[in-house]
């Protein structure tokens, strides 16, 4: 059984039994994974406050071929984004981060890619107390990455450009244009906001939350790209209510 040491963010934990601790990682060499951490609720437990939530931390792991719960074998703490949660926005918004890295990134499918947006949306989060940009951001480069970025000029229909605005409703994968619009695409988009995702394109987050503001349209997209995500999994985000009534 090969003791695998690998840098991980803490996505979500839960109870099991009387001391024991169910962990949802996302790891840079292993990809998404569960582990058992056993002892993790005592009150002098050895993994200390390195398993709380969003954490990003160096672990051990017992790695067990075709197992779906590993077992931790030890934790360290790196970096702590336990402070910022004080701000009720951003706590909003690194739980609905943490749900759907959880959801959408396939267990155990190595994609360093997707852990290092991860750890600099936490960081943009940590730094600038913003919200908005960071989630614009890892909506943009999650889906890209997935390959699930439909075109932002062409409707999804018709393939003709979209023009000054295009429309989207709940369920959608993709923009359509005035001509294909359905009673159900009640949100519309203008063509200045989709220009947003062409400078996310070559730019570091870190880098445009230098700006001092976020420009026009921001929640527009951000929300739009939520849409695609939600619909790519087939369900319901819980914290993407609480987004919308905070951001």
């Amino acid at each position: 059984m090969p003791l695998v040491e690998t840098e991980a963010l803490v996505l979500r934990t839960y109870r099991l039994g009387e001391s024991d601790k169910i962990v949802s990682l996302l790891t840079r060499h292993l990809g998404r994974c569960r582990v058992a951490a056993s002892g993790a609720l005592r009150t002098k437990s050895r993994f200390g406050s390195s398993l709380e939530p969003l954490s990003y931390v160096r672990v051990w792991i017992y790695d067990r071929p075709n197992r779906d719960l590993q077992r931790l074998g030890a934790a360290e703490m790196i970096e702590s984004f336990f402070g910022i949660q004080s701000d009720y926005r951003v706590q909003v918004g690194t739980q609905y981060l943490a749900e759907v890295a959880d959801a959408f990134l396939p267990e155990r499918e190595v994609n360093e890619r997707a852990f290092r947006l991860v750890l600099a949306v936490l960081r943009g989060m940590k730094v600038s107390g913003e919200v908005t940009r960071p989630l614009l951001y890892f909506n943009y480069w999650l889906l890209r990455l997935g390959g699930f970025l439909p075109s932002l000029d062409r409707c999804a229909d018709c393939r003709s450009p979209l023009g000054t605005k295009a429309f989207y409703g709940s369920g959608s994968e993709g923009l359509v244009c005035k001509d294909c619009r359905k009673p159900t695409a009640r949100n519309e988009i203008s063509a200045e906001v989709l220009a947003l995702a062409g400078k996310l394109r070559g730019l570091r987050l870190e880098d445009w939350l230098r700006e001092q503001k976020s420009p026009p349209g921001t929640n527009q997209l951000r929300r739009f790209l939520e849409e695609l995500i939600q619909t790519h999994l087939e369900r319901k985000l819980a914290t993407r209510e609480l987004l919308a009534e905070e951001i």
